[in-house]
C-alpha cells in the first residue's frame, strides 16, 4: 500500500490529440481564439471549462480564461501575432468586452458568456501592461511533484538495482489498454480484437478517475493483433493513441498490437520494468510525456508498480546484502538500519526523515529471514510517492516563497540532462550546499551536459520535440510502399537520434545546424532508400545527401513518414509540424461550420486536391498559413523518399511560409527546397524562441505560463546570445535564478 507522507494528488484534465486546425479567427482584427486547452478539468479555483469548451459553473478567473481563450493568437502577453496587440489598449473598456461577449471566440462564442467577458477584459486592462509585466524580479512558478515517466522509472530502476532495467519474468504478455473519452459521455467500454474472437462484452474496462480513461490488463499471446474500442455495446472506435492500424474492410481502421515474448522468456535480465505502466500523458497541445500536471499515479500504476517491485526484488535474491555493504548476518540490526538510511536515501534521492528510517528499520528486521526482511523493506521503498515521485516543492523562505533543496535540485538537473537519478558527485553537491548558489548548479549543469549520458538524454527531448516516436510502430500501404518494414523503421529513427546528438554534442552545436545540415547517418538500408551510394551493412556512417533538396532534421525519413498517411502525403500536417512544433504558433479548432472537404478528382496530384479544397475563402483563411508551408514537402512520399511525379503529372514543390516570426505582418517566404526553408529557420528568431520554449517544457515538465514570461524572454537572449549553441541552452535552463523559485498557489 502506498504510503501517505506526501499529497500525491494532481491534475485530473484529460489528455486528447493535438490540436491540428486553425479557425477563421485570422480573418477578424480581433478574435480570442477557439475553445479552452484540454477536453475537462479546472479552469482556476473558481470556474470550470466543460468539454465543448464552455465555462460552466462559476466563472473562471480572467488570467485562466485569456491563457484559454485568447493567448493563441493574441499571445501569452498580449503582444499580439496572428491577432491584433492588446497590451497597450487604449479604447476604454466596453469597445474590448463587447466584441468578447458577442462573437468571441470565433467559431464558438457561447464559450464565452456571463462573466466571463468581464473578467477576461478586466485582465487585459489591469495585466497586460508593460509595467505590470515588467521583468524587475524572478518569478516563481507553482510547487509541484513530478511523476517518473516510464523511461524515468526504467532507467532509475536500472541504476538503482543493476538490473539492466528488467522487470518480471512472464509479464512481458501482459498489456494495459486505456481509452480516452475527452468529452464525450460514455456508460461502458470493452475491448473487443482478434485475441478474444472479437467479442464485444469479453473485456470490460473500468473508468479511472485520476487517469481520465476507461483502463483494463490483460495477458495477450504472442502474435499480431487488431482491436478496437466498443462503446456502450455498439459503437466501435479504434485506439486513437495507438498509431499502427490496418483497415477493418469496412472502410475504416482496426488497431494493431505486436506481441513477440517468447524469444525473451529464457533471458537472464528478464523484461522492461515499464512495459506494464499505463502510457505516459501528454497534455492538450502538449509533445513531452514528463508534463507535471497530467501525469499522477492511478490504480493502474498502483497495480504495476507492486507488482513491478516484487519482480525487481525477488529478481535480485541474496544479491540484496551486497547493496547492504555490510555483513547482514553478523549485525543484523545494525546493518539493516544501515542499508535502510544509506540506500534509502538513493532510492529517496534525498535522506529519510527520522520517521521514514524507523519505519523502514522496522521492516528490514520483520521476520526471522534478515535477507528477506531487506527485500521487504525495499519493496517497501519502491512503491512509495518519495520513489514514485519527485518533488519540486523547496522550503519556506522569508518572503513567502519557496526555494528548492539541494536534493530537489540535484534531481531536476539529473533528470532532465540523464534521464535517471542522481550520481554520487551530484549527490554529495546536494549536500555540502554546491547548489544553493546558481554558480553552483551552473557547474553541475555543465559536467552533466558534457557527460556521454546527455547523448540519450537529448535524443528522447529531440524525438519528442519532433514528434516522430509513433514511426516506429508505423505501418504503412505495402503496395504502394513495399519497402517500408520493420528493420527500415528502426533504420529510420536511430538515423534520427544519430543526428540529432551528433549535431548537438559532435557538430557545430548550434541549432541552426539542426535545419541546414546537408548530411546524415545511413546504414546500408538507409543509403538504398535515399538514394545514397556507396554505404552497405549494418553500421551507420555519416553520409551527405545525393541533392540540395534535403536538409536537417527537415529532411529526415522519420519527420516525412510521421506527418504523412499511410497511403499517401499530407501537406497539413507537415504544415502544422512546422507552425506547431518549429514555431510555437498554436492554432485552435476549426469553428463548427467549417465543412469536411469537397469532392475533388482523384487523379489529382495531392496539391492539386489540396488547391481546390482551400480556394474556399472560409477555408483559405486558416489553411493559407499551413497548406502552403506543406506543399513544400511534396517532393518526398509518405516515407520521405524523394519523388517527382504523383499520378502520372509533375509535382509542384514550391512552398510558401507566410509570417515566420508571428509578428501579424504579411510577409512570406517563397522555398524551392527544404534547404531554403531550413536556412530561413535557422535565422529566425521565432525558431529561436520556439526551440528555447520547447526545452523549457521538457525540462521544467509543464507548459509555460504568464508568470514564465520573463525568464522565458531571458532563456531565449542568452541562447541567442550563445550563438544558439544548444548546449548552453540546457544549462540556461538551470542556471536561470527563478529555476530555484516556487510560489505557494
Amino acid at each position: 500500500m502506498l504510503e501517505s507522507s506526501l499529497d500525491v494528488r494532481g491534475s485530473t484534465e484529460f489528455a486528447r490529440p493535438r490540436l491540428r486546425w486553425a479557425t477563421s479567427a485570422f480573418a477578424f482584427a480581433l478574435v480570442a481564439c477557439g475553445p479552452p486547452r484540454g477536453n475537462s478539468g479546472d479552469a482556476g479555483s473558481d470556474g470550470r471549462v466543460s468539454g465543448d469548451g464552455a465555462v460552466v459553473g462559476e466563472v473562471a478567473n480572467g488570467a485562466t480564461l485569456y491563457a484559454r481563450m485568447c493567448a493563441s493568437c493574441h499571445g501569452e502577453a498580449g503582444e499580439g501575432g496572428r491577432a491584433i496587440k492588446l497590451q497597450d489598449w487604449s479604447r476604454g473598456y466596453e469597445a474590448l468586452r463587447r466584441p468578447i461577449g458577442t462573437s468571441m471566440p470565433a467559431g464558438n462564442p457561447a464559450a464565452c458568456t456571463g462573466e466571463c467577458p468581464d473578467r477576461i477584459a478586466n485582465f487585459i486592462l489591469t495585466e497586460l501592461t508593460t509595467r505590470a509585466l515588467a521583468c524587475d524580479a524572478p518569478r516563481p512558478s507553482l510547487r509541484r511533484l513530478r511523476r517518473l515517466t516510464r523511461n524515468e522509472y526504467r532507467n532509475t530502476v536500472r541504476d538503482l538495482l543493476g538490473v539492466g532495467g528488467a522487470a518480471v519474468q512472464g509479464d512481458c504478455n501482459r498489456r494495459t489498454f486505456a481509452y480516452f473519452p475527452g468529452g464525450r459521455m460514455v456508460g461502458r467500454v470493452n475491448v473487443a480484437g482478434s485475441f478474444n474472437d472479437w467479442s464485444a462484452d469479453r473485456w470490460p474496462m473500468t473508468f479511472d478517475i485520476a487517469m481520465g480513461a476507461w483502463v483494463t490488463t490483460r495477458e495477450v499471446a504472442d502474435g499480431t493483433h487488431q482491436y478496437k474500442f466498443v462503446l456502450d455495446g455498439r459503437d466501435w472506435v479504434r485506439d486513437e493513441r495507438n498509431p499502427m492500424t490496418a483497415s477493418d474492410g469496412f472502410g475504416g481502421q482496426n488497431s494493431v498490437i505486436v506481441v513477440s515474448c517468447g524469444a525473451s522468456m529464457g533471458s537472464s535480465t528478464g523484461v522492461d520494468v515499464a512495459a506494464n505502466l499505463p502510457p505516459d500523458a501528454r497534455s492538450s497541445g502538449g509533445v513531452f510525456d514528463n508534463d507535471a500536471t497530467v501525469n499522477v499515479v492511478t490504480a493502474s500504476h498502483t497495480s504495476e508498480y507492486l507488482r513491478s517491485a516484487k519482480a525487481v526484488v525477488d529478481a535480485l535474491g541474496d544479491r540484496i546484502t551486497t547493496l547492504a555493504g555490510c555483513d547482514l548476518r553478523a549485525d543484523r540490526a545494525g546493518c539493516g538500519a544501515r542499508f535502510v538510511r544509506e540506500f534509502g536515501a538513493r532510492v529517496f534521492r534525498r535522506p529519510l526523515t527520522s520517521g521514514e528510517q524507523t519505519r523502514y528499520t522496522a521492516l528490514a528486521m520483520r521476520g526471522s529471514d534478515p535477507v528477506l526482511g531487506l527485500r521487504v523493506a525495499l519493496r517497501g521503498m519502491l512503491v512509495s510517492p518519495s520513489f514514485l515521485y519527485r518533488t519540486e516543492l523547496g522550503e519556506r523562505q522569508p518572503d513567502g516563497t519557496y526555494r528548492l533543496t539541494g536534493y530537489e535540485v540535484a534531481s531536476a538537473l539529473s533528470y532532465a540532462l540523464w534521464g535517471t537519478l542522481p550520481d554520487a558527485a551530484l549527490t554529495a553537491a546536494a549536500a555540502d550546499g554546491t547548489l544553493s548558489s546558481p554558480a553552483g548548479i551552473e557547474r553541475e549543469a555543465r559536467r552533466l551536459v558534457a557527460d556521454p549520458r546527455a547523448r540519450t538524454a537529448f535524443a528522447s527531448f529531440a524525438l519528442q520535440w519532433l514528434e516522430v516516436e509513433p514511426v516506429a510502430n508505423a505501418t504503412r500501404n505495402q503496395t504502394l510502399y513495399p519497402t517500408w518494414s520493420e528493420s527500415l523503421r528502426a533504420s529510420v529513427m536511430e538515423e534520427a537520434r544519430r543526428f540529432v546528438t551528433h549535431v548537438v554534442f559532435d557538430g557545430s552545436h548550434r541549432l541552426g545546424e539542426l535545419f541546414t545540415a546537408d548530411y546524415s547517418f545511413v546504414n546500408g538500408e538507409l543509403a538504398t532508400h535515399y538514394g545514397i551510394s556507396g554505404v552497405t551493412g549494418t553500421s551507420f556512417q555519416r553520409a551527405s545527401w545525393p541533392s540540395p533538396d534535403r536538409a536537417g532534421v527537415l529532411g529526415l525519413s522519420a519527420v516525412l513518414a510521421r506527418f504523412a498517411h499511410s497511403d499517401q502525403t499530407s501537406p497539413i500536417q507537415r504544415g502544422i509540424f512546422v507552425r506547431e512544433n518549429l514555431l510555437c504558433q498554436e492554432f485552435p479548432p476549426p469553428p463548427a461550420n467549417a465543412g469536411g472537404v469537397p469532392d475533388v478528382d482523384p487523379r489529382a496530384t495531392t496539391r492539386a486536391r489540396f488547391a481546390m479544397h482551400t480556394s474556399n475563402a472560409a477555408c483559405n483563411a486558416c489553411h493559407r498559413y499551413i497548406d502552403d508551408v506543406g506543399f513544400g514537402f511534396e517532393g518526398f512520399d509518405a516515407i520521405g523518399r524523394v519523388r517527382t511525379t504523383e499520378n502520372g503529372a509533375m509535382i509542384d514543390r514550391v512552398g510558401s511560409l507566410l509570417d515566420i516570426e508571428s509578428d501579424g505582418g504579411m510577409d512570406a517566404l517563397r522555398f524551392a527546397t527544404l534547404r531554403e526553408l531550413g536556412q530561413a529557420l535557422s535565422s529566425s528568431q521565432s525558431a529561436r524562441s520556439c526551440f528555447a520554449r520547447q526545452y523549457f517544457r521538457y525540462a521544467r515538465g509543464y507548459h509555460e505560463t504568464l508568470s514564465d514570461r520573463c525568464g522565458v524572454r531571458s532563456l531565449v537572449a542568452r541562447f541567442g546570445a550563445a550563438g544558439d549553441d544548444v548546449r548552453e541552452l540546457m544549462v540556461a535552463v538551470f542556471a536561470a535564478p527563478e529555476f530555484v523559485l516556487r510560489s505557494p498557489r
